[in-house]
């Protein structure tokens, strides 16, 4: 593959691909331009809600071997969906055959469910592959996981020399590589688009598309949010703090490989190709949107603890943390002042439980007092241009007191982030009152 060439990485998800018309559908996209020589593709998924995906099939197949009994019936699954796409798609259904008889005999040789979980997205490339007339590359053979499943450096010198190679279009799996004892080995988590990252960095490639079932990226979940559309445009930075506080956005794993070498990313919708999706870059003008995107994780409690010149004693404070500990309680958010500090933790504990924890931690603890809140939800509003909005926080502050919301300034966290508390009841209203605020609704 000649490096002058301008090249984009394209990933398409399972919605993408779950059958044979979607991948028709891709193959598309895919020739509308010949810029669009590398794809890297999930398992199919869904073809209805009812539907099974290839790779939870695969998984239960690995789960009854482990146990000792049969794959046959799930697996029997698998091979008449992998045929029927392979049909319908033109492709040597005895080819096929024999990749998934292959797998079958693999499968219960192997003690990890890695080797499982990937063979969904290494069936839907064999087939992609030879349908848009592409080489196809194993996943396999070009990216090295550690043990905890993060990308080893090598991956970048492998890949490109392979990719480097190679004429015309290239399709490669998703999801997985080789860990360090040479045994397949799936991403903990990020999955395909990890993978396509991956490829983006490693060829140079002047984009990066990330094709799903949505139009870009939403200011807030549409589920809740009637009036929330995409944004055109958000940064590297952006979507990471999004994520910190619920948004289904890029994983920071998938963003890090492009992140480094400033590649472009451009979310797209593989239904309707037409519409622009989001892209994501190093930097915007942050002076046309400001805000990108409102979100929130719940159920929240805070936990608030009084002590006499606390913040003097890290003793007492690391007491403080590790009794939080003891109870499960995972902090995700700490605030203090210098006698009083503040702990936000996730939790689904009720009034009750709630009420005999404050009791327990205030015996336990050589503190004055320990009160828990009710639930409540965590509310981020986000943009890299929020530091310029001096009056956000008044506009804020008036549209929830004209919604008899009971809300409670979190912490202004520049210059990217400002967070706010609301009971959980007001979650719905206080998400969707922000949206319009922001949008000018």
């Amino acid at each position: 593959m000649s490096k002058q060439r301008e090249t984009w990485v394209c990933k398409f998800g399972g919605t993408s691909l779950a059958n044979a018309q979607q991948i028709l559908k891709v193959k598309e996209i895919v020739q509308a331009d010949e810029r669009r020589r590398v794809v890297v593709v999930s398992a199919p998924g869904k073809e209805h809600k009812d539907d099974t995906k290839v790779t939870d099939l695969l998984l239960e197949c690995h789960r009854l071997a482990q146990q000792g009994s049969s794959i046959d019936q799930p697996f029997s699954t698998i091979r008449t969906r992998i045929l029927a796409i392979a049909h319908a798609l033109g492709v040597d259904e005895s080819k096929m055959n024999k990749e998934l008889d292959a797998i079958y005999t693999q499968l219960p040789k192997e003690k990890s469910a890695n080797y499982a979980a990937s063979r969904g997205e290494y069936l839907n490339a064999v087939m992609i592959a030879e349908n848009f007339g592409s080489t196809f590359v194993d996943a396999a053979d070009i990216i090295r996981l550690t043990d905890d499943g993060r990308v080893d450096e090598v991956t970048y010198d492998l890949a490109e020399k392979r990719l480097s190679h190679i004429d015309g279009g290239i399709v490669i799996p998703g999801f997985y590589g080789t860990g360090p004892d040479n045994n397949v080995k799936t991403f903990s988590r990020g999955g395909s688009d990890i993978s396509g990252a991956i490829a983006a960095r490693s060829i140079g490639a002047s984009k990066y598309e990330n094709w799903t079932d949505v139009s870009g990226i939403f200011i807030a979940d549409p589920r809740i949010a009637k009036n929330a559309g995409p944004m055109d445009h958000m940064t590297y930075k952006e979507i990471r703090e999004l994520a910190t506080i619920g948004a289904s956005v890029f994983h920071e794993d998938a963003i890090a490989p492009v992140r480094s070498v400033g590649v472009p990313i451009n979310v797209k919708n593989t239904n309707d190709p037409s519409a622009k999706g989001t892209m994501i870059t190093p930097t915007r003008d942050t002076t046309i949107d400001p805000i990108v995107g409102v979100s929130g994780e719940k159920p929240y409690r805070s936990i608030t603890v009084d002590a006499f010149m606390l913040k003097r004693y890290p003793e007492k404070l690391k007491a403080i943390e590790g009794a939080l500990q003891q109870h499960e309680l995972k902090v995700d958010l700490t605030v203090d002042a210098f006698d009083t500090v503040v702990y936000y933790v996730r939790t689904e504990i009720e009034d009750d439980q709630a009420k005999a924890l404050e009791e327990t931690l205030l015996k336990s603890l050589d503190v004055d007092s320990v009160t828990i809140s009710a639930q409540r939800a965590l509310i981020g509003i986000v943009g890299e241009g929020i530091k310029a909005e001096k009056k956000l926080l008044s506009s804020v502050t008036n549209l929830l007191n004209s919604k008899g919301i009971d809300f409670e300034i979190v912490g202004q966290l520049l210059p990217v982030k400002s967070l706010i508390s609301v009971p959980l009841e007001n979650y719905k209203d206080a998400l969707n009152a922000l949206v319009d605020l922001i949008i000018g609704a």
